[in-house]
């Protein structure tokens, strides 16, 4: 049998094993989602604050999904690139509710996603990780996604890839040079890590402005990370913690944000999606801006 590379969700879904805990996840959300449909929905849904979403990959049989998604979103929101939501927490200019895509990892179905923003005007930041940029051989291909993005073996970008996102107005983001757990890292690995993976995205790519570190819990990092990651020049640093932005009240140096993202998965039910986004904005507080290792 041929190897091949992963092209639909559905094949994702069929090697995933059905869980009790993940049915009652889902009966659970299908009753909490109710909420989006109270009237207190558009009042919290119309709240000024800045909702950065990310994402993984948009395969073939997700771009109708996605699109859906983000026509849902645009009802109550206004799509605005990573650079600007950046700068509109820094310099407390958060006027009315906002959306920020990214997308990590550097799948090459990334460009399906790219295709849906642009129908929206909208621009994202993808993070990569330069040593799977053009990764082509199949058991390379299957011993990364295994073993660092615990996947299915999933075709990557190319460079000429991400010199096509740039050239529509996308940015390109460090997402470390190989995808590596930073908690588990020695110290000094992370920090030639970070300033190697800035280098060549610089180079490559005339920016490296934007970080996220893999697995993206706040366990998966530390302090001292955070401080070597504007010390190699980035001017932002994300998580994959959920939670929403509001105004700081003052403006605010890059080191002192830190910025919440939420994961989406384009299959999910919308209103699974929609409850997490109303449950942020209900939520939010000036300190979901902030440093939460200090």
């Amino acid at each position: 049998m041929r190897e091949v590379t992963a092209t639909t969700f559905k094949q994702v879904k069929n090697k995933t094993p059905k869980s009790l805990r993940a049915f009652a996840r889902h009966v659970t959300l299908n009753g909490l989602a109710l909420k989006t449909k109270l009237p207190i929905a558009k009042t919290l849904f119309r709240k000024p604050r800045i909702q950065f979403l990310y994402i993984h990959h948009v395969f073939d049989d997700e771009i109708d999904k996605f699109d859906i998604l983000l026509d849902e979103l645009s009802k109550y929101h206004s799509f605005i690139s990573y650079s600007k939501a950046v700068d509109k927490i820094l310099t407390d200019n958060i006027d009315k509710p906002y959306i920020s895509i990214s997308s990590d990892d550097g799948f090459k179905n990334n460009l399906a996603a790219a295709t849906v923003l642009d129908k929206y005007g909208a621009k994202g930041c993808f993070f990569i990780n330069p040593d799977t940029i053009g990764v082509s051989d199949y058991p390379q291909t299957r011993d990364i996604c295994r073993d660092k993005l615990n996947f299915l073996p999933t075709e990557f970008m190319d460079w000429d890839d991400v010199d096509q996102l740039l050239k529509e107005g996308h940015e390109i983001g460090s997402h470390t040079i190989g995808h590596i757990n930073i908690a588990k890292t020695n110290i000094s690995e992370v920090e030639d890590n970070l300033n190697q993976s800035f280098e060549i995205i610089n180079q490559r790519c005339g920016n490296a402005s934007h970080f996220s570190f893999p697995y993206g819990r706040f366990f998966h990092f530390n302090q001292i990370s955070f401080d070597l990651v504007f010390k190699a020049g980035y001017l932002s640093c994300a998580s994959a913690e959920r939670g929403c932005h509001v105004s700081p009240l003052k403006k605010l140096f890059p080191d002192e944000l830190f910025i919440r993202r939420d994961h989406v998965v384009c299959d999910w039910n919308i209103n699974h999606i929609l409850y997490f986004i109303l449950n942020n904005s209900q939520n939010s507080s000036t300190k979901t801006n902030l440093n939460p290792y200090k």
